[in-house]
């Protein structure tokens, strides 16, 4: 198998698999707080975003290019 080039935030490195195990589907059970903290969080930003989008659009701005909307139909 030849390696692999990988960028992260620190640049490009060089990977070589040398073995995989089969993963395992956790139980709901195992998951269910993770998944429920981490849509928290998505629907809490989205939120937070087209807030911000009401606002800019309400605003006059100088200077700053925000996405700004006119109606709260915002997506």
């Amino acid at each position: 198998m030849l390696p692999r080039l990988v960028r992260s935030r620190f640049g490009f490195h060089v990977v070589e698999v040398l073995e995989r195990d089969a993963g395992t589907v956790p139980p709901y059970e195992a998951v269910k707080d993770a998944v429920r903290q981490t849509l928290d969080r998505q629907a809490f930003a989205t939120a937070l975003r087209q807030y911000v989008q009401l606002l800019a659009g309400q605003a006059r701005l100088e200077g700053v290019d925000l996405a700004a909307a006119d109606t709260p139909l915002v997506q």
